[in-house]
């Protein structure tokens, strides 16, 4: 799956033709004492049989705890784990974060997103994700931000 990561070089959420770039979605679940939201947007390329294969999966949202912006993101297996991923808005200063841990859905970014960066995601028009193979060659994924600031306010 990575491997089309690094063909492609610089990739961006695939929608058809005449729609605009998928917008960010909210998803709830609650164990009936509370509900947790949070933003999501997920980004795909078509294999080989022409079939639909996550890319990245990001979920941003409010920790009432924390008071702050927590953000997750699911990357494909097969990245170099030694090489810090970098989030960053357009072409804004970057976030150095490292992959906490892998399983067979994929590698797991966990960070709290700082305002600065959650400002910036509210105004800016593409999350740059960038990734190292493991021959820790570059590949940036690019999704965007619309619907971004709307989708993030409903989850607190």
């Amino acid at each position: 799956m990575l491997a089309l990561v690094m063909q492609a070089g610089t990739l961006s959420a695939q929608t058809p033709e005449a729609a605009p770039p998928a917008a960010w979605r909210v998803e709830c679940a609650g164990d009936g004492k509370s509900l947790e939201c949070r933003a999501i947007q997920q980004i795909v390329q078509r294999d080989a049989r022409q079939q639909l294969v996550p890319l990245a999966t990001i979920a941003v949202r409010f920790d009432p705890q924390a008071k702050a912006g927590t953000m997750t993101i699911l990357l494909p297996l097969g990245l170099n784990l030694t090489e810090p991923v970098l989030v960053k808005v357009d072409n804004g200063p970057p976030e150095r974060q490292s992959i906490q841990t892998c399983n067979n859905s994929g590698c797991l970014v966990t960070l709290t997103a700082p305002d600065k960066l959650l400002t910036a995601m509210r105004t800016g028009t593409d999350l740059k994700i960038t990734v190292s193979d493991a021959n820790k060659k570059p590949a940036e994924i690019s999704l965007p931000l619309l619907g971004f600031g709307l989708a993030y306010d409903k989850t607190k």
